[in-house]
């Protein structure tokens, strides 16, 4: 607006004076001021345009600040609500567990003993299992030490081969062109 105004007042100024100076440099200086100041207003308009789109992006920047700092707070908050339920939980687990402790039926000889046995059981077939493992560990390193002899033993055997046709290719080129001469 206040851009328009300016270049209003400057074209008016620039149309009064042009009449009234008889001289063609006068005229040339105003017409000259007038370009320089439209240019000016021009610039004005554009840097008024660029700070207002500026100002816009800032106004952004802060509603998008406040948006998160906001969803810190509310997070916060989730997370102490959280743990405060979890506490209480927590804290009721533990008092049944005490007060379940005269339960007869847990605390009886055939629930521990039968536990007990399990336990045994688990334990012998963990060290059977760990056993049969270190003995198929070392059935496979046997495989495997024989595997590489045997890899070993067919390269050379292939190498000797290549070696062997070579030589005769050579021998039978030898012939070839002995007996062209």
């Amino acid at each position: 607006i206040l851009a328009s105004s300016a270049i209003t007042t400057a074209a008016a100024s620039h149309q009064r004076t042009q009449p009234t100076s008889g001289s063609n440099q006068a005229n040339n200086s105003a017409s000259t001021n007038a370009k320089q100041l439209m240019q000016l207003m021009d610039s004005l308009n554009r840097l008024g345009n660029e700070n207002a789109q500026l100002m816009r992006e800032v106004e952004k920047a802060k509603a998008a600040r406040a948006e998160a700092e906001a969803a810190k707070q509310v997070m916060a908050q989730f997370k102490s609500d959280y743990n405060q339920r979890f506490n209480k939980v927590k804290e009721a687990l533990e008092k049944y567990k005490h007060a379940s402790g005269d339960n007869p039926v847990g605390n009886s000889a055939y629930v521990k003993s039968a536990s007990a046995q399990e336990l045994q059981k688990r334990d012998q077939m963990i060290k059977k299992l760990a056993a049969d493992l270190r003995k198929e560990r070392d059935e496979s390193k046997k495989k495997d030490t024989a595997l590489r002899k045997y890899e070993g033993f067919y390269r050379e055997v292939k190498k000797r081969s290549a070696e062997k046709r070579e030589q005769q290719q050579k021998l039978q080129q030898a012939n070839a062109a002995a007996n062209k001469k």
